[in-house]
């Protein structure tokens, strides 16, 4: 710059004035002084290194050209390979035990094991010819873990073609390579995969719950109807990979598995008789809430959604451009096989995001609706573009119009983006206003009822904290669907009445 010919004429940083040795910074990174370095003169005149506390004269010859190192040489030359330190005493004395063994089971792997090994000891005393289906479950639940429904499961993955019982051996040999030492979720990932796959496909969930309707007690009403056991199969497995599905694809890995609560519920759902209860996947009034709300929007009944269809939804409350994105697949690639058909997975996933706005998928989900080039930002033309049909719907339903400039206001600071402008996912995670940030852009219905601060909403918010939206939603829906079928009922015996009552002929 122009300020270095000015310094250098000032004599301040002139090579002259420094003897033509580069100076040290002030604390040099190996500790060394800044007031005794080797232009500095040390006894006798001769220059001297000074490294914690212990000092050494330079070479005499430090300025003759091959018998040893300038001043700048020697400084780069002692950054490279710094002074060894003596430890002191206090250092040696002090011994800080090692805090991580890699490979190495903690202690109480370690004991869960013993505990493990003596109930297969105790187990196989009894049966010592083997353990056939019926005295199999044991193993399944008290030394592996599972829930008692997937002890079937893994009878059938240790028996040996031909035989009918499982010998100690294949016993220790599947509890050795699977079990020992490993966490429940590795477990319950070895179970569930196919030995040639390290991830956990749709159709292995499918087959390893499929029992799951043959011996719950909450399920039994479902065995008249095989075709409802089917469909709220598909529900479950689509839920399961709807909140663990990090990919969103069709393999689970273990490290989905390992952060999910899949174990706990499973052995929630072993223990519970009422499935209703379990309201993380498995709860069958959740599954009757979408599929009712599917098939009410099915107008031709052939499991298959179009737009028309679509726009229905909750009375209209979706927008026409946020529709148009759904069927683009921007939110999540379509996997109804047919063009422009929405299918009833997509739709648990449609449903799912569209009820509770605050989860991680339903975040992902419309983030990229309204990304439209994809670019991992929403920028305020983005917001804009999907705000202007809010804005007509305003005005035909002679609502206050709320100019676009003060929602980008509000917004900004309800979300606070690390960078003006550019709204990202992490930003919209963070101020746990995602809900209401989506809703703006386009679901008019809960927008108003956010504005006008609704108080049914806030009151069964406050009522019921450990539920979510999804939950609460499911439960109002559930008591709707039910009180119309029983309406129903009750029309169609009033109608039968009065056709009998037409028919008796008069005395």
């Amino acid at each position: 710059g122009s300020s270095a010919p000015h310094l250098l004429e000032a004599g301040g940083l002139s090579p002259k004035n420094r003897g033509g040795i580069a100076s040290p910074p002030p604390r040099s990174p190996t500790g060394r002084s800044h007031k005794l370095s080797p232009e500095g003169p040390g006894k006798d005149g001769v220059p001297m290194w000074v490294d914690g506390g212990h000092t050494a004269p330079a070479s005499g010859a430090m300025g003759k050209e091959g018998d040893g190192k300038h001043g700048e040489d020697a400084v780069m030359a002692d950054r490279q390979a710094p002074a060894v330190r003596k430890p002191t005493a206090t250092a040696v004395a002090a011994h800080i035990p090692r805090f991580f063994t890699p490979r190495q089971p903690s202690k109480d792997a370690v004991d869960s094991a013993q505990g493990e090994m003596s109930e297969i000891d105790s187990l196989f005393s009894a049966n010592p010819s083997g353990l056939t289906s019926e005295t199999f479950k044991p193993f399944a639940v008290k030394v592996c873990g599972f829930p008692s429904f997937f002890a079937q499961e893994l009878f059938g993955k240790l028996v040996l073609p031909g035989q009918s019982v499982v010998t100690r051996a294949k016993c220790m040999q599947w509890w050795e390579v699977h079990m020992k030492h490993k966490k429940p979720e590795v477990r319950l990932f070895h179970l569930l995969r196919d030995p040639k796959n390290q991830f956990v496909t749709r159709a292995d969930w499918k087959r390893r719950l499929a029992v799951l309707l043959d011996t719950h007690p909450g399920l039994d009403f479902l065995k008249a109807t095989p075709e409802f056991q089917d469909r709220y199969l598909e529900c479950v497995v689509e839920r399961i990979y709807y909140v663990n599905n990090r990919a969103c694809n069709d393999k689970l890995s273990v490290h989905d598995l390992t952060l999910s609560n899949l174990v706990r519920v499973l052995k929630y759902v072993d223990e519970e008789q009422d499935i209703n209860k379990v309201l993380d996947y498995f709860s069958y009034e959740h599954f009757y809430v979408l599929y009712c709300k599917f098939w009410e929007l099915d107008a031709d009944h052939d499991f298959l959604l179009d737009r028309d269809d679509l726009v229905k939804l909750c009375n209209y409350t979706l927008t026409y451009r946020i529709v148009d994105r759904i069927f683009s697949g921007a939110c999540r690639p379509l996997s109804s096989g047919v063009a422009e058909k929405l299918g009833y997975h997509d739709f648990i996933w449609l449903l799912l995001s569209e009820e509770d706005k605050t989860s991680d998928t339903a975040i992902n989900y419309w983030f990229r609706a309204i990304d439209l080039d994809d670019d991992g930002y929403i920028t305020p033309y983005e917001m804009e573009f999907f705000y202007k049909e809010q804005l007509h719907r305003m005005d035909c339903l002679a609502q206050e119009v709320v100019q676009f400039e003060d929602i980008l206001c509000q917004m900004t600071d309800m979300v606070k983006p690390a960078r003006e402008g550019y709204v990202t996912v992490l930003d919209l995670k963070r101020c746990k206003q995602a809900g209401v940030f989506f809703n703006v852009l386009f679901n008019l219905t809960k927008f108003i009822q956010y504005d006008q601060k609704d108080p049914t909403q806030i009151f069964n918010e406050r009522a019921t904290p450990e539920l979510s939206d999804w939950d609460r939603y499911a439960k109002v829906e559930y008591q709707r669907l039910a009180m119309e079928e029983d309406q129903g009922e009750l029309g169609d015996e009033a109608d039968w009445d009065a056709q009998n009552e037409g028919s008796t002929p008069e005395p």
